[in-house]
C-alpha cells in the first residue's frame, strides 16, 4: 500500500478516477478488459456482429440503408481496454460509420478505436472517457458525443434513447447533420483523463457533450470542434459550417488543466480552426494562450500553461431522464475533480464494483492515494455494493462535510504521496 509521507499535509484533491460497472472481470478502470456488447436482435438491434482475433475486436454487420454511404451499429456496452483495438470494418463504399451505445453505462476508451476509409460518428449519452493510452485510427473525421440523437440531412433520426428506437425506421442515406440534445439538461460528459491522452485525426475531431474536461491532454486535427451545452439544442457535424454550435441553447462547461494543447492544421481542404463553445475554464494559477491565423482570423491553437492552484469547478451530474435506460452512470471529471454514480442493476442484484478499495494514480501536480471507508465499498474486486452510492471529491474550496449539490451517499478522501505513480494501481 502507498502511504502518505510523514509531515505531508492532507489534501482533498484527487479522487478514485473511475469505477466501472462491467459484467466481466477486471480491476481498475485503466486496466479494464475490453467490453463491447452488440445490441441483440429485437428493438434497437441493427445486426451488429463482433469477432475477436488476438487483441482486435472486429465490428461487422450493422444496418446499411439502401446499400448507401451510412453504416449504423448499436451496442449495449462499448469500452476498449489498453492495448486492444475496436475496429469498425468497412465493407467497401461506406463513407460514414455511425455507432450508438444504449445500455446506460459510459464508454471507457483506453485502447484504439479504428475506422478506415470512413468518418466515424459515436454517440453515448451516458458519457465517454478517454484513458491515458486511448488512440484514434480514423481515416476521415471523428465525432464523439453524449447527445441523445444524430439527425440526418433528409430528416432521419439515429436515436441513442431506448424510448425512441422507433426512429430506426427512418435511417437512410442522408448525411449526418447534427447531434441533438433533448429534454432538460445536464447531459453526459466527455473526459480526456490524463496528460498522456492524445487524440488526433487528419480531418475533423469533434467532441460534443454536456461537459468536457481535458486533463492536460493533447488534441490535434485539421479542425477541432469542442462544444458543451446545458440546454436542449443541436450541434452541427458538418466540417464547413462556420459556427457548429449556433443551434445549441445554453452553455455547458469546457475545462482544461495545464499542459492541455489543442492544435488545428496540417493541410487539407477544411479550413484549420479550433472552435470551442463556451470558453475554456482553467484553474487558478493557469492561463490560456491562443494562436490566431492572421488571414482567416480563426484560432488555430489553444495552450493551457501555468500551474493548478485552484482546481476546477465540478461538472454537473447528468439528468437521469436523459440517460437511456434510466441509469445515472456518469463519468464527470477526473484527476482532481470527479463524481460518479454507481446504481444497482435491475431488477434486484446490485452492480459489481470491479476495483479494490483504494488506488493510486499519476497526476503531474498531485499523486493521490484514495481510499473508501469499509462500510461502502467491498474489500475485494468483483464484490457488489449493497446499494447505489455516489462518489464525489470533497475539499479544496469545499470543507469536508459541507453540503454538495450531488448530496453523495459516500464521500472519498484523498491523501497525497510524494511519489508520481506511473499508472493506476490497486493497493
Amino acid at each position: 500500500m502507498i502511504c502518505r509521507p510523514a509531515g505531508l499535509p492532507l489534501l482533498v484533491y484527487g479522487f478514485l478516477a473511475f469505477l466501472v460497472i462491467l459484467g466481466s472481470t477486471g480491476s481498475i478502470a485503466y486496466g479494464q478488459a475490453t467490453n463491447i456488447v452488440a445490441t441483440p436482435p429485437g428493438p434497437g438491434g441493427l445486426g451488429t456482429t463482433l469477432n475477436t482475433s488476438g487483441n482486435t475486436t472486429n465490428i461487422t454487420g450493422g444496418t446499411r440503408p439502401g446499400g448507401g454511404p451510412n453504416l449504423f451499429h448499436s451496442f449495449n456496452q462499448f469500452s476498449v481496454g489498453a492495448g486492444d483495438v475496436a475496429a469498425f470494418v468497412n465493407p467497401g463504399g461506406v463513407s460514414n460509420v455511425i455507432g450508438r451505445v444504449i445500455g446506460g453505462s459510459p464508454s471507457n476508451i483506453n485502447g484504439t478505436v479504428q475506422a478506415l476509409n470512413a468518418n466515424l460518428f459515436f454517440v453515448n449519452p451516458s458519457g465517454i472517457v478517454f484513458g491515458p493510452s486511448a488512440q484514434l485510427n480514423v481515416s476521415g473525421s471523428a465525432y464523439f458525443s453524449t447527445a441523445q440523437q444524430l439527425r440526418l440531412s433528409d430528416g432521419g433520426i439515429f436515436s441513442a434513447n431506448t424510448a425512441l428506437l422507433a426512429f430506426d425506421s427512418t435511417l437512410s442515406v442522408g448525411s449526418p447533420v447534427s447531434f441533438g440534445f433533448l429534454g432538460q439538461g445536464p447531459y453526459g460528459s466527455i473526459v480526456l483523463s490524463a496528460p498522456s491522452t492524445v487524440l488526433q485525426t487528419g480531418a475533423v475531431l469533434g467532441l460534443m457533450g454536456g461537459g468536457i474536461q481535458i486533463n492536460g491532454s493533447k488534441i490535434s486535427a485539421q479542425r477541432v470542434m469542442l462544444g458543451s451545452t446545458s440546454s436542449a439544442g443541436e450541434m452541427a457535424t458538418q466540417p464547413f459550417v462556420g459556427d457548429p454550435f449556433s443551434g445549441a441553447v445554453g452553455n455547458g462547461q469546457i475545462q482544461a488543466l495545464p499542459g492541455t494543447l489543442i492544435v488545428a492544421g496540417g493541410g487539407g481542404v477544411i479550413p484549420p480552426s479550433v472552435d470551442v463553445s463556451p470558453n475554456v475554464t482553467v484553474p487558478t494559477g493557469a492561463q490560456i494562450n491562443t494562436t490566431t491565423n492572421p488571414f482567416t482570423q480563426r484560432v488555430t491553437q489553444i495552450q493551457v500553461v501555468g500551474v493548478n492552484l485552484g482546481g476546477l469547478p465540478p461538472l454537473a451530474t447528468a439528468n437521469v431522464s436523459n440517460v437511456s435506460p434510466a441509469n445515472p452512470v456518469e463519468p464527470l471529471a477526473f484527476l482532481n475533480r470527479a463524481a460518479i454514480v454507481l446504481p444497482q442493476e435491475a431488477p434486484a442484484s446490485p452492480a459489481p464494483l470491479l476495483t479494490s478499495r483504494c488506488a493510486a494514480r499519476k497526476d503531474g501536480a498531485l499523486s493521490s492515494l484514495v481510499q473508501a471507508s469499509r462500510d461502502v465499498t467491498p474489500s475485494q474486486p468483483g464484490r457488489s455494493l449493497a446499494a447505489p452510492i455516489v462518489l464525489e471529491e470533497i475539499g479544496g474550496d469545499v470543507e469536508p462535510g459541507a453540503p454538495t449539490a450531488l448530496a453523495p451517499a459516500a464521500q472519498f478522501r484523498a491523501q497525497t504521496t510524494a511519489e508520481l505513480m506511473e499508472s493506476w494501481q490497486g493497493c
